[in-house]
C-alpha cells in the first residue's frame, strides 16, 4: 500500500466529519442515507459493478434490498421516504408533511439495469431482469422481464 492510499484511509472519515460539520455534500458509494439497512445480496461483487457515487440510497422510511448483478447508471435515486399529502395526513391524524418511519421497503430482483436519472420510489418490488428506462419515475411494483418508462412508469414492453 503506497504511502497516499495509506493517508487517504486514515483521513477519510475524518474529512466526512468536517464536511457535515460545514453542510458539505461529499458523494458516498453504497451508503444508505437514513435508519434503516441498504443491503446487497452479493456484496463482494458490488465493487467490480462499480455501482456509481452519485446513487443516491435512501432508507429514510423502509429498507432497500438490491439482487445480485444490477446495474446502475449515474444519478438513479432510490427513496423510501416521503412526506404525507393532505388527504394521507388528515386520515392519519398527522401533520402535513409527516415523514413515515417505516413500512416503505424496496426490493429490487436480480440482473435489473437503472438508466440514468431513473427515480425508485418505495414501496415497491422490481422483479428479475427488469429494465428501468433513464429519466423514469418508478411508483408502483415492475413485473419481472419488463422494460418501463416514463413518469409515471409504465410498462413498454415484455422481455
Amino acid at each position: 500500500m503506497s504511502v497516499l492510499t495509506w493517508f487517504i484511509a486514515r483521513t477519510k472519515p475524518i474529512v466526512w466529519r468536517i464536511a457535515l460539520a460545514y453542510d458539505i455534500r461529499l458523494e458516498r458509494p453504497l451508503w444508505g442515507r437514513g435508519m434503516h439497512p441498504l443491503t446487497f445480496e452479493e456484496p463482494e461483487a458490488i465493487a467490480g459493478l462499480g455501482i456509481p457515487k452519485t446513487v443516491v440510497f435512501n432508507t429514510r422510511c423502509g429498507r432497500i434490498h438490491v439482487g445480485a448483478d444490477c446495474v446502475f447508471s449515474d444519478d438513479v435515486h432510490v427513496l423510501t421516504g416521503k412526506h404525507l399529502n393532505v388527504q394521507e395526513a388528515e386520515q392519519a391524524g398527522l401533520p402535513l408533511h409527516h415523514v413515515p418511519e417505516s413500512g416503505r421497503d424496496i426490493v429490487i430482483g436480480r440482473h435489473c439495469f437503472f438508466g440514468k436519472g431513473a427515480i425508485i420510489i418505495g414501496p415497491v418490488t422490481i422483479g428479475d431482469y427488469a429494465v428501468v428506462a433513464a429519466g423514469a419515475v418508478v411508483t408502483h411494483d415492475v413485473p419481472a422481464r419488463t422494460f418501463v418508462g416514463g413518469v409515471p412508469a409504465r410498462v413498454l414492453k415484455q422481455l
